[in-house]
């Protein structure tokens, strides 16, 4: 589930407005990815934090302000993640980045099946929703997605 999360907050990075010529920010999307995942470590008491390797091919340095989403399971609500402090992402190269994350479960059984799913890497029935604020080059924009299938989500990512 934690890894869902991940993506879901990172996914504000790297999506991408809809015009047939490419915009700045897609030009940006190109040049940032999710390498993997280092370490996922914490408690639904004091949050979690999920360390990410990040390519940033860039000469910006974007920054999550803040962002939010809920997953599903089956069409049930099953957690909601919050960002618990702003998320910044070095300019040129790959580093290693802390997402700090709170995780509200709704559904705990529902949340256990949805483990089960993500350590078998099988995400049919997963569906994530998000909100996201990034700043890039000082420019602050709104991104987001209603509910869309995690496959989608990690076929955009690459993964």
């Amino acid at each position: 589930m934690k890894k869902i999360v991940t993506i879901l907050i990172a996914l504000s990075l790297f999506a991408a407005g809809c015009s047939s010529k490419k915009s700045a920010t897609e030009r940006i999307q190109e040049k940032l990815g999710i390498e993997g995942i280092e370490n996922i470590s914490g408690s639904m008491s004091g949050g979690w934090v999920v360390t990410l390797r990040v390519r940033n091919e860039t000469a910006y340095t974007p920054v999550i302000k803040t962002g939010e989403g809920d997953l599903y399971c089956d069409n049930v609500l099953t957690a909601h993640a919050s960002l618990m402090a702003p998320v910044t992402v070095p300019k040129k190269g790959i580093h290693v980045v802390d997402v700090p994350l709170e995780i509200k479960l709704h559904n705990p059984l529902r949340a256990i099946s949805l483990l089960m799913r993500l350590s078998e890497k099988k995400f049919d029935g997963v569906e994530i929703a998000f909100d996201s604020d990034i700043e890039v080059m000082g420019i602050k924009k709104h991104f987001g997605t209603p509910r869309v299938a995690a496959t989608e989500l990690l076929n955009k990512l690459g993964k």
